[in-house]
């Protein structure tokens, strides 16, 4: 029995250093070419399991040392998640140090959140099904062929209220604050769900509990665009989960309720309800999901910095156009490190 442990000992020990090698050899690539190799993907992953975070935590450290001078261009600190200055921002970053998430007192206004659900609902989607991979239709909750669709970058960039909440100096404070100097926007999506197609697996859908790891150090903001009660979808997270969770349930993969439950006290596990025009910031280190709806839809919008573009997902450029206008890249350009080499 001691000779297989010590096999065992030795095999964790071999995979780690094999790990560790391809990802310092991904990170160089990355480096030079600012793409990243798949196999540096799944040796970071293996890495953050197997440091406990501490070789995400190392890697994002060194990103905001070489960024240390970097600047960040602010005028008006009191927008769209109110008022980011010392205190405001300081209630946030404790929030999300100590539970891992904080829900702003500050909302999107009704008007907001009306214009950008009209907008999704005739702006051609993608179903998240097999078969739809290349094609977009018009989210019909008549009509139904998926229980998600998933709205592109592209036309996402191209609506003005979204340009407006990018560049908004309270969200990019509290990213900074977060992230660091080498800030950047990573990813805007936006989609729909729905409680009345039913061919759907809790898996694909992110509705079983599961930690993000699409690239080194980053924050989502999410934006409710319609009510969000216990039934049409509310995120859940588990408090305190990305300080301290047990490695039975902190690993790659996803992880069942019955599970979370075992190690978690149930008032743990919250569900974090709305009206619409609520905004989150999460730290989606730690153990989360998007609750299966019982009924109704949901309209989600997500905005997420990162300290660089390793790993996977990141953002692909945007073709410019007339629907950019010149307010919004003088935007772009007054604070291009959050924004040049990603969508733009």
């Amino acid at each position: 029995m001691s000779a297989i442990r010590e096999a065992l000992k030795h095999n964790s020990t071999a995979k780690f250093v094999v790990n560790a090698a391809r990802f310092l050899k991904a990170v160089r690539v990355y480096n030079a070419t600012g793409t990243t190799p798949e196999y540096g993907y799944h040796s970071a992953r293996h890495l953050y399991f197997a440091t406990n975070k501490k070789a995400y935590s190392l890697y994002a450290g060194v990103e905001n040392f070489r960024h240390r001078s970097t600047k960040i261009h602010f005028q008006n600190l009191i927008g769209v998640l109110g008022d980011m200055r010392e205190e405001g921002l300081g209630k946030v970053m404790n929030n999300l140090d100590t539970q891992g998430f904080h829900k702003f007192d500050a909302r999107l206004a009704p008007e907001t959140c009306d214009a950008l659900a009209e907008f999704a609902r005739v702006t051609p989607s993608k179903p998240r099904i097999a078969g739809y991979e290349n094609k977009r239709i018009a989210y019909d909750r008549n009509n139904l062929v998926a229980n998600l669709y998933d709205l592109d970058a592209q036309v996402l960039l191209e609506n003005p209220i979204i340009q407006n909440l990018i560049t908004d100096e309270s969200l990019l404070a509290a990213a900074r604050a977060f992230i660091g100097p080498s800030v950047k926007l990573h990813n805007v999506a936006m989609w729909w769900s729905n409680a009345d197609f039913h061919n759907v697996s809790k898996d694909g859908a992110a509705q079983l509990y599961h930690v993000d790891m699409d690239t080194i150090r980053w924050i989502n903001f999410f934006f409710y665009l319609n009510d969000v009660d216990t039934n049409n979808g509310p995120h859940c997270y588990v408090a305190r989960s990305h300080r301290e969770a047990p490695k039975e349930v902190y690993r790659d993969g996803r992880i069942s309720d019955e599970d979370v439950a075992k190690y978690f006290k149930p008032e743990d596990a919250v569900e974090l309800t709305g009206p619409k025009g609520t905004i989150l910031a999460v730290d989606t280190t730690g153990l989360h999901k998007g609750k299966a709806l019982i009924k109704g839809e949901r309209l989600l919008l997500q905005i997420r910095f990162a300290v660089n573009y390793f790993g996977s997902g990141a953002p692909t450029k945007v073709q410019l156009n007339d629907k950019f206008s010149p307010e919004f890249l003088a935007k772009i350009k007054k604070n291009s490190s959050i924004y040049a080499n990603g969508y733009f």
